[in-house]
């Protein structure tokens, strides 16, 4: 019995340390600056930005809305100056995001590192939230689907 538990316990902590990031966005490319209307592509294949409005530095995300054709994404982004306030951008958003939708949770991360991230799918729809170096960003999305879609072109 004890052999068992010990197996099922080291299995789980090997499952959760291969967990890989949602969309690879470990690896894709660092946002530079924090003019993010030069930051977020106008065009990102066949999706469109409109409706942008800028963050304000440790008081409110930006946000901007991707169209393709009737599907939208809206994406929430923002840039922290230093670790702390990173932590407390990322914990405002968390707690939003996990706001009446704790049982939805797929994965997350939301340890001390740099590269935290959350996905939610439900039946309130889909969003994904993850951080970058000092840069934090959120989608939602009415499904799956489009998310996949649109992480696949967005560069960051």
């Amino acid at each position: 019995m004890k052999k068992t538990l010990t197996s099922i316990l080291l299995l789980f902590s090997l499952l959760t340390i291969a967990q890989t990031i949602p969309y690879g966005v470990n690896k894709k490319k660092f946002p530079l600056g924090d003019e993010f209307e030069k930051i977020l592509p106008i065009k990102l294949a066949n999706w469109n930005r409109y409706s942008f409005h800028d963050f304000v530095p440790g008081i409110e995300p930006g946000s901007v809305y991707y169209k393709q054709g009737d599907n939208q994404i809206y994406l929430t982004f923002g840039k922290a100056y230093s670790q702390s306030e990173l932590s407390i951008s990322w914990l405002k958003l968390y707690n939003a995001a996990i706001e009446g939708r704790t049982r939805d949770i797929k994965q997350k991360n939301t340890g001390n590192s740099s590269a935290k991230y959350i996905l939610i799918d439900g039946r309130s729809g889909y969003l994904y939230a993850w951080t970058r170096n000092l840069y934090i960003f959120s989608i939602d999305a009415k499904n799956k689907q489009l998310a996949d879609e649109f992480m696949s072109v967005f560069p960051y």
